[in-house]
């Protein structure tokens, strides 16, 4: 009746988990919908949305191109030419000035005749004869007449000079006031002997104006260029040498008036050499072209159908109004009905008994859910940038499944998370890229024994899927392969991030024993441990030592350490409700078991391991963890005690002193079994005699045929030859652990030979953790169970 119920259980989360999955694939998903009844035409509304199932062809957008071309000719600047005429105009107006300013100064009115005096020339010519040559001299005598400078000249007043100049110069008005003082007071210098400096002021009026108008000025320009040597806040500094300090002032002022007046434009607008160089850069655009990549959306049901839309529509052929229907939606919901009921078979087989449980069921649905939302991504985020689609966080089921469950259930996972990113995407890459995502942290969590090697097992994953998604995209996609690579990088560093932070809330929701699980219970802090510490001191030491044996004889046989280790840290927790029944706390104390009759000391030895289970739901240990308290010792005959019940009754029913445990199932708890039986014969073996090779390799093969032949490692799916590996490793774990010793001459007790003859093993019976009696010594002494 209750595997009836537990099928009921787990066909409703079957169902539940395919009803979730096929609305998340089918709601919201575009099928590519039914064929346009009507016709289609630029300029008229679209019957339907298009979206480009691949690339198409470059399209030229005419009005584009227009544009581009029209804003190429505008960048052109407008090409100028040197107007000769402009310059030489402006050079001779203020030549003209400067020369009217001279000859206005004079008053000719006031000027006397001038006398003329004829001059004299006489020629004295000599002539001498020489053999071969002749030679003529002359010597001429000129008079020339007096000659008058305008300093000595009548000059007009200063008002009638400026007035003079303003006639001929009016828009010189400012300038000519100063001019004329200038000019007077070089010819007052000059009256008296001293150089003339005025013609330094003409020479550097006319060398600013040479400068600027070879600079060029454009007719836009003149303005800004005048205001420059009119505005006394912009004039730029000027000096002439030779004129006295007093006079630069009015000098630096004059020559700007004059400049910035006489400043004519220079430079005229070509227009046909502009028009030119404007039809060459329009006519170098190159055509502006529009490409829809797969899965771009071309028009929107109900927009207008522009020349561009119409041509990618007829180039992609997906006007076809002879065609009835899309993708059928409820094809799409069966597929990933059939992709669960597959996984869920697959998984089945595989491990028939642990998916029979509601809760691993229940946890499968999660992740199938999971995964369905998360095929969605590619098609929300990468509807305008292709590249994005790769963050599609595939790895973190990968994670989930092989963390939770195992690599072989992440495996079987990559086919319905491809499925499902095929029917969200219709996009080959995705999904190809989906499965192997999924099957990738597969190879990096398997064997993870430290939270440094899970967060390594991210980093690794996310650089491994990086290439996958580049090469994925340069075969099958048309975006950018280097950022289908960053982003296939980041998606599976946050994916793998999130994961390992849902472990630890989806292994205590559901009971599940996972490498994180156990690196916490292998916390020497744990609670538990340090009740064990505490209350049973001994029995914690025994604990670590089956600890390390287990943990590397699971290595040997790739079992799980992690398990092996944390179930042997905790297989005697129950010893602390009465420590000092048991011999490894026993020390300078007389043994109770003594006083006891042996049926009440088998009651007590096996309480040790119901008092364990009650501590172990006290303190939350997981399932897998609490089987080694329960399978520990199986059901294994307590024989010390029961030899001790023989001397008395030898009709006894030995099954009165087996422990009422169960077999060892696991291999992982098979390992915690051999392991406890083993530490403690080698105890005891140790305890005797010196420790050999030999000794030590004859312990553990005695403990582990005992334990076949009792049949107590029928169910533990240990075959031979892991066997034959666990003893191989234990052994060398225990010659590592009683290694010899240097004798230190004086101090107190045995002494260990190192390298010495090891003696031969005596025959003596040795009882060992509840277990058969193991020939290996002189001495009959009880295990640390049996309190002996």
């Amino acid at each position: 009746m209750s595997l009836d119920r537990t099928a009921l259980t787990n066909a409703g989360i079957l169902a539940i988990t395919m009803l979730l999955v096929s609305l998340i694939l089918v709601i919201g998903t575009d099928t590519g919908g039914e064929a346009p009844s009507e016709d289609i035409a630029i300029g008229q509304p679209s019957p339907e949305t298009f979206i480009a199932p691949r690339s198409t062809d470059p399209i030229v957008d005419d009005d584009a191109t227009d544009t581009a071309r029209v804003a190429a000719a505008n960048a052109v600047e407008t090409v100028y030419t040197n107007d000769n005429e402009a310059t030489l105009a402006v050079i001779r107006e203020v030549n003209s000035f400067f020369d009217d300013l001279a000859d206005g100064a004079i008053d000719e009115s006031l000027i006397p005749d001038e006398t003329t005096t004829t001059s004299t020339t006489v020629d004295d010519t000599t002539t001498s004869t020489e053999p071969g040559e002749t030679t003529t001299s002359t010597t001429t005598t000129t008079t020339q007449p007096p000659t008058t400078t305008t300093t000595t000249l009548p000059r007009r007043s200063i008002e009638d000079q400026i007035a003079l100049l303003n006639l001929s110069h009016a828009k010189l008005n400012l300038a000519i006031p100063s001019m004329v003082t200038l000019y007077n007071n070089d010819l007052d210098r000059v009256a008296d002997g001293e150089d003339a400096a005025f013609p330094e002021v003409e020479s550097e009026t006319l060398g600013i104006v040479r400068d600027e108008l070879a600079a060029g000025i454009k007719p836009t320009e003149i303005s800004e260029r005048q205001d420059l040597y009119i505005n006394p806040l912009t004039r730029p500094p000027i000096f002439v040498a030779g004129l006295p300090i007093d006079e630069q002032p009015m000098a630096r002022e004059a020559i700007a008036q004059v400049v910035g007046f006489s400043l004519q434009a220079n430079l005229r607008v070509d227009n046909p050499e502009t028009a030119l160089q404007r039809e060459e850069a329009a006519a170098a655009v190159e055509p502006v072209t529009v490409t829809y990549r797969a899965g771009d959306t071309i028009v929107v049901a109900g927009e207008t159908i522009s020349s561009i839309e119409f041509e990618a529509i007829q180039q992609l052929g997906l006007y076809e109004p002879v065609v009835t229907g899309g993708t059928s939606r409820v094809a799409m919901a069966l597929l990933g009905i059939l992709s669960v009921l597959l996984a869920a078979f697959f998984l089945w087989r595989i491990a028939p008994a642990q998916w029979s449980e509601p809760r691993h069921m229940a946890l499968l649905g999660i992740l199938l859910v999971l995964a369905a939302l998360m095929s969605r991504l590619p098609a929300i985020v990468a509807a305008d940038n292709r590249a994005l689609g790769y963050l599609l966080p595939a790895v973190a089921i990968g994670f989930l499944a092989a963390i939770l469950f195992d690599p072989r259930t992440a495996v079987v996972l990559a086919i319905p998370m491809a499925a499902f990113t095929a029917l969200s995407t219709f996009d080959i890459a995705f999904t190809v890229y989906a499965g192997i995502a999924t099957v990738v942290p597969v190879a990096f969590v398997s064997r993870v024994s430290s939270r440094r090697q899970l967060r390594l097992a991210v980093l690794l994953s996310a650089i491994t899927v990086a290439p996958i998604a580049a090469t994925l995209e340069w075969v099958f996609g048309d975006g950018s392969i280097g950022m289908s690579a960053v982003w296939a990088f980041t998606g599976a560093v946050i994916a793998g991030l999130i994961s390992l932070g849902l472990v630890s809330f989806l292994e205590s929701a559901f009971g599940i024993t996972t490498a994180l699980g156990l690196l916490d219970l292998l916390d020497r802090n744990h609670p538990a441990l340090r009740l064990i510490e505490e209350q049973a001191p001994g029995t914690f030491n025994h604990s670590m030592l089956v600890g390390a044996l287990a943990g590397r004889a699971a290595r040997s046989i790739d079992a799980d350490p992690l398990l092996a280790q944390a179930a042997a840290w905790y297989h005697d927790l129950g010893k602390v409700a009465l420590p000092q029944y048991f011999v490894e706390n026993q020390f300078g104390v007389s043994n109770p078991h003594d006083t006891l009759p042996p049926e009440e000391s088998a009651q007590i030895i096996r309480s040790h391991v119901t008092e364990g289970l009650k501590l172990a739901k006290r303190y939350r240990l997981p399932g897998d963890v609490t089987d080694g308290i329960r399978m520990h010792h199986g059901t294994s005959l307590m024989r010390y005690f029961y030899h001790r019940a023989l001397e008395t009754d030898p009709d006894v029913n030995p099954e009165l002193y087996r422990h009422h445990g169960v077999k060892p199932r696991q291999k992982e708890m098979a390992i915690v079994m051999i392991s406890d039986a083993t530490e403690a014969a080698a105890r005891a073996y140790a305890h005797n005699e010196d420790p050999t090779a030999a000794g030590l390799k004859n312990v553990v093969e005695t403990v582990v045929t005992e334990k076949v032949d009792d049949g107590q490692l029928d169910e533990s799916q240990l075959t031979f030859g892991d066997l034959t590996k666990i003893k191989a490793e234990l052994v060398r774990a225990l010659m590592g652990y009683y290694h010899a010793r240097v004798p230190y001459p004086g101090f107190p007790g045995p002494q260990v030979v190192e390298g010495g003859v090891t003696p031969a093993l005596p025959t003596a019976k040795l009882a060992v953790e509840d277990e058969p009696i193991v020939e290996s010594g002189d001495v009959d002494e009880p295990s640390d169970e049996e309190g002996g």
